[in-house]
This record gives structure tokens, C-alpha cells and sequence, in this order.
């Protein structure tokens, strides 16, 4: 059995998924056009640290809410850290457990994987896909760096196509894909398509015997991309029918992090101190630099404006 990823990484000090979340948050409270967010259900991941659950539980009122954790040896730490009652944990894989929920109602549903992408979630995927709601959302975090080799020759481009088509199978890699195009963050873009082309195919199969009224769409909002020591991706979006998605007309306009094609929206954090973090947001956010001082590097100054609603601020608190 594999170590959880929660023994080698504290999820507590990830600055660009902190600010990832806050991000999703605050397009997720757009959905109250359609409804009430406390009549929304959340599905996730929460691992130790459950911060999505407690996130949108404070800030949208969501109260019904799923926590699927594979480790099962971690159950009564795990459990433990579980910060409400409201959350209803299920034991064992996403592809165990997915299966047996019913979808009664509107649903958030965030697959936060820890792993490279494989068939297995591609089917969890498709399942949630033909499972959801209408004014339901689906966002899918994944791993994107390549696979640790020894061998320099095993490591080369020809091998990370021959891994990606290994994990997803051939029918799912673009037939134009070369190795060349995986490095950097090129894994990114290809697994991006990827997973919307598995979106698609499954509403395809899903609105085939509806009546158009009916038929879900799928839209595109996130497409980020971050790198707290390990680069990470994150697509997904709405999935709504015609009503649905006039009664929401233009609610995720004006937020600058939607993106709905294929270039991704990417957090870059800046390396500032507590004191320089407070000192521009005091000139934020009218100010256009020319109050800032030269001495704070131009581009964490850049960075920071773009993100400071959003970024964290970590402390030390003494016992």
C-alpha cells in the first residue's frame, strides 16, 4: 500500500492551491442564480485537512457534503481531523465509491487527484459526467510531472508518450501527439484535452434520447495551472441544460481567472515577507506601481497585484 500523500507534503504551506481554492470558491458563489448554495451537495477529497470542505462549507453554506478517502490506514487519524459533523465520509478509491452514490440533487463535485491521470479516472470521470445534475459543477486536479526515472534513456520523449498512452489508452491521445509536446508544461495542455474530450463523449451519449430542453452542455471555466514544488493542472466547469444556463446568463464574466479554452490561467506566487505583503496592500488596488518601491522585485510585485485577494497569508502561532 502506497504512502498517503499527506505523510510527505503538508498541504497546510501550498500558497498557489490555497489561492486555487479561493479562486474556485468565488466562482462557485456565483451559482446562487440558480439556487440556494445550501441546497447544493459537495463531493471531494478531504484527506487530514479537509480545507475545500471547511472553505465552502464557512463561505457558501454547504452543508451536505461527501469526503472520499482511499487511505484506509490513515481511518482514524483521518476521521479525527474531520472538522463537521456534516461531513459524511466514505471509505476506499474514488472508483469504489463513486459508484455507489446516488445524485439527487445539484452537486459540486471536485475529483482532487493525487496521481497521474489513468483510465480508472477517466471512468470516474465519465460516471460523474453522466451522473450530475444540471447547474452541477466538476472540477478535476491532476498531477502533471513526468514520471521519475533512473534511466535517462527511459525518461526521454518517446517514453512519456508510450506512458501516457499506457495509462489513458491509445484512443484517447490525440493521434497528432508527439513526445516532444509533453515536456514542460506540455503535459498539461494534452491531459487538459483529454479530460474535456471524456466530458464531451459522455454528454454526447447522455443527450442522445433527450429532447434538446433536456441536453446537458458542458462549459469550460478553469484551466489553471500551479507549481508548490510539484506542477499541477486543474480543468472543469458547468454543466447545465438551456434553462439553466440563461438563468445564469453572464455570472462568470468579470472573474479574471475563468478561462474557457484551452490557455490556462497560471498562479505564480510571490516570495515577499509578511510586511511587504501589507505594504502593497495598502497602494492595492488603484495603484500602478509607480508608489512601489524599486527595491521589491518588479515581478513578485506583479505577481502579488494579481493575486492578492486571493493569496494566503501563512503565520507562526506560538502555543
Amino acid at each position: 500500500m502506497s504512502t498517503p500523500s499527506f505523510e510527505k507534503i503538508n498541504y497546510a504551506f501550498r500558497p498557489a492551491k490555497h489561492a486555487q481554492r479561493k479562486m474556485l470558491c468565488e466562482a462557485l458563489h456565483r451559482l446562487g442564480r440558480l439556487a440556494s448554495l445550501r441546497t447544493y451537495r459537495y463531493v471531494g477529497f478531504g484527506s487530514v485537512g479537509f480545507h475545500d470542505f471547511s472553505l465552502f462549507h464557512q463561505r457558501l453554506g454547504i452543508d451536505d457534503m461527501i469526503s472520499i478517502e482511499a487511505s484506509t490506514r490513515a481511518k482514524q487519524r483521518v476521521s479525527f481531523n474531520r472538522p463537521y459533523a456534516c461531513i459524511r465520509m466514505k471509505w476506499g478509491w474514488s472508483y469504489d465509491v463513486l459508484p455507489t452514490l446516488s445524485w439527487p440533487k445539484r452537486s459540486i463535485v471536485w475529483l482532487d487527484y493525487e496521481h497521474s491521470l489513468d483510465r480508472k479516472k477517466l471512468a470516474d470521470i465519465s460516471l460523474v459526467t453522466s451522473s450530475l445534475l444540471s447547474g452541477s459543477m466538476l472540477v478535476v486536479t491532476l498531477p502533471v510531472e513526468p514520471r521519475h526515472c533512473d534511466d535517462a534513456a527511459r525518461s526521454g520523449p518517446k517514453h512519456r508518450l508510450a506512458d501516457l498512452i499506457g495509462r489513458v489508452g491509445e484512443d484517447r491521445v490525440p493521434v497528432e501527439m508527439i513526445g516532444p509536446s509533453l515536456s514542460g508544461w506540455g503535459a498539461a495542455k494534452v491531459e487538459r484535452d483529454i479530460v474535456n474530450d471524456e466530458i464531451v463523449r459522455t454528454l454526447l451519449d447522455r443527450n442522445d434520447p433527450l429532447v434538446s430542453a433536456q441536453r446537458v452542455e458542458y462549459q469550460q471555466l478553469f484551466n489553471f495551472r500551479y507549481d508548490d514544488g510539484k506542477r499541477m493542472m486543474t480543468v472543469g466547469g458547468l454543466l447545465a441544460n438551456a434553462g439553466d444556463r440563461q438563468l445564469l446568463g453572464d455570472s462568470f464574466e468579470g472573474l479574471e481567472f475563468v478561462r474557457r479554452a484551452k490557455p490556462a490561467y497560471t498562479i505564480e506566487t510571490p516570495m515577499l515577507t509578511i510586511r511587504e505583503l501589507r505594504f502593497l496592500d495598502a497602494l492595492l488596488p488603484t495603484d500602478s506601481g509607480r508608489s512601489q518601491p524599486k527595491w521589491l522585485p518588479a515581478q513578485d510585485r506583479q505577481r502579488y497585484s494579481r493575486l492578492y485577494r486571493h493569496f494566503p497569508t501563512f503565520g507562526v502561532v506560538e502555543p
